[in-house]
């Protein structure tokens, strides 16, 4: 038996560009990211409640009942701040490198990338072959 490789962790070329706004493809990616960790976070608790019950040591609706107590509100505060932190870290440094950097005031402003840029020639050169076409 062969020994298997562990798949590649890395895209070639760097972050693909789904939208022309690369801010909209960081939306998107943060997005995608969140909806992933939720997904996972419902699985495992769908497993700890059911081994809970099935093991005795909680209710079908104890979780639902459940009330922090202040120093778990606190607590749970306290890292709710963190997480909405990184979440936002991306665009928070793109602002940040917005304002330290005079005369580029807007995401949108700066060159798209080479692919858009192709499709949007290729567009162009259709449109002038149609309209030529017509005489």
């Amino acid at each position: 038996m062969s020994e298997r490789k562990p798949m590649q962790r890395t895209i070639r070329g760097g972050r693909p560009f789904f939208f022309q706004d690369p801010a909209t493809d960081k939306v998107l990616n943060m997005v995608v990211t969140l909806a992933a960790e939720v997904w996972a976070l419902r699985e495992r608790q769908a497993a700890l409640e059911a081994i809970g019950v099935r093991q005795g040591s909680l209710s079908a609706t104890e979780v639902d009942e459940f009330e922090f107590s202040a120093e778990q509100e606190a607590r749970l505060a306290s890292d709710r701040k963190e997480f909405i932190e990184s979440l936002f870290r991306v665009l928070q440094e793109q602002a940040d490198s917005a304002k330290s950097t005079p005369g580029k005031h807007s995401q949108s402003k700066q060159p798209r990338p080479k692919q858009a840029q192709r499709k949007k020639a290729q567009r162009q050169t259709a449109v002038k072959r149609r309209k030529g076409s017509r005489k």
